[in-house]
């Protein structure tokens, strides 16, 4: 995963990942969402670190989406959906969120690992469980 800031959308999977939701039908982008987390819950450590990436995006989506503010000021967020009403936040669908931080965070994940001893793991772990407070905290 090229990595080039730490924020949730700031890396090549999740750039990609907001490319293919800017170019889903709004109809279809809650489904779209839905898909990228729920794998992310069932994988458990087997979640690969572009999947990790693409389920962090996902994740802060739904955060944007439930309170009308992107979580990060990069160029790469979905600013698109500002306004919108796309992606509907219910309460299974915040569960499923910061459940999908849960195995990104867990201390076996590969998306951690691939953090390990690296300068800026400490930061890359802190902008994820920063997300996961919000969305636990967060009510529909």
């Amino acid at each position: 995963m090229a990595t080039w800031q730490l924020g949730p959308f700031d890396n090549d999977d999740a750039v990609e990942w907001c490319g293919l939701l800017e170019a889903t039908a709004p109809g279809q982008r809650l489904d779209l969402v839905r898909q990228t987390l729920e794998p992310a819950v069932t994988a458990g450590r087997a979640l690969a670190s572009e999947d990790a990436a693409r389920a962090i995006a996902a994740a802060a989506t739904v955060l944007q989406s439930l309170t009308g503010t992107p979580p990060s000021d990069s160029a790469y967020a979905p600013h698109f959906l500002i306004g919108r009403h796309d992606i509907g936040v219910t309460p299974s669908l915040l569960d499923l969120a910061t459940r999908a931080l849960d195995t990104v965070l867990a201390a076996d994940s590969t998306w951690r690992l691939r953090w390990a001893e690296d300068v800026e793991e400490e930061e890359a772990l802190a902008v994820v469980e920063e997300l996961r407070v919000n969305l636990a905290s967060a009510r529909p």
